[in-house]
């Protein structure tokens, strides 16, 4: 599709299948293992709905309505950063240039968290308002429920999983393709071994003896156990790649303490958020109620993160004055 407007503006440029010139079989070489890297949300998501198939009815509806928004953060604050960062993580490369590769990484690790931190205890906290988007039909409260606490597995893996998205950066910059890719297949095993008996388990309880008396059909909480053991397959990934790394960069480390700092900011910002969730009328909508209990949220975590002068809210601050701007 692109390849005609950029044949128009590469004007006198001559497409060429040649393997001889420079960088192509290097290219070809590092395209599986890093599509295999890449893929490893896609492809442990397709896992997880699968074996959904085999629970109670209403789970395997319940993980695709739950991955939905799983997946959002991953895809708008881990891979479309780790995508931005690449090309200038892979010019830092050869000797003397290891220092700036690792201020890199740190900056961006830093920025991920910032995103990402208050997407999973927004989720946790008011996940459920979050679901009440899909509150029309036959989706009903008990489904609300369900999604919600399965929302809430998932996202115990949200910031390990954006988190390693940017360390697969670090080893492709240093021209490693293939250890990311083993690591992401060994992360799919594992989650798929932890899944099916803890999916089974769960789906003898029900929902409401989980969360009271609720109107409609009976749900199981078998989907549960899909969505913690994707969590804890994504830390199980991170510690592999951050174990992997430090072979090569011992001077490599996860920014633990500003993430905590981050922690609290978000904590901090849910206060807010749930005094406008409580002040609101009983009978409101559940897409007006998620609007307005987010949106104090989201702005409480930002005036906290900026009186506590946090590097990467001046960073979105500043972008988003630029776009202004235009």
């Amino acid at each position: 599709m692109q390849l005609p407007l950029v044949l128009s503006l590469l004007k006198g440029f001559r497409p060429s299948l040649s393997l001889s010139v420079p960088g192509v079989r290097e290219a070809l070489a590092a395209w599986w293992p890093a599509v295999a890297g890449r893929g490893v949300v896609q492809l442990a998501g397709y896992l997880d709905l699968f074996l959904a198939t085999s629970l109670s009815t209403g789970s395997a509806s319940a993980d695709r309505f739950a991955q939905t928004f799983y997946l959002l953060p991953i895809s708008l604050f881990g891979i479309s950063v780790a995508a931005s960062e690449l090309p200038e993580m892979s010019r830092l490369r050869g000797e003397g240039a290891a220092p700036a590769l690792l201020a890199r990484v740190r900056r961006a690790l830093r920025y991920v968290a910032f995103l990402n931190i208050p997407t999973v205890i927004g989720y946790l906290a008011f996940g459920y308002l979050v679901v009440g988007f899909y509150r029309r039909g036959s989706f009903g409260v008990a489904d609300n429920w369900l999604v919600y606490l399965v929302l809430c597995g998932y996202s115990t893996g949200i910031l390990a999983t954006t988190t390693s998205r940017l360390l697969q950066n670090t080893f492709y910059a240093l021209g490693d393709t293939r250890s990311p890719a083993r690591i992401a297949a060994i992360r799919v095993g594992t989650s798929a071994l932890v899944a099916i008996p803890l999916m089974f388990f769960l789906d003898q309880f029900r929902l409401d003896s989980f969360v009271g008396p609720l109107p409609g059909r009976t749900l199981y909480l078998g989907s549960l156990g899909l969505a913690f053991a994707s969590g804890f397959g994504a830390w199980m990934e991170l510690y592999q790649l951050r174990r992997a790394l430090r072979r090569r960069l011992p001077e490599f480390h996860l920014p633990w303490r500003e993430d905590s700092r981050m922690i609290l900011l978000a904590l901090a910002a849910t206060l807010p958020g749930a005094l406008v969730w409580w002040l609101l009328p009983a009978d409101l909508r559940p897409i007006f109620k998620a609007v307005l209990v987010l949106g104090t949220y989201g702005v409480a975590y930002l005036g906290l993160a900026k009186l506590a002068r946090l590097e990467e809210v001046e960073s979105l601050l500043a972008g988003a004055r630029r776009r202004l701007g235009r």
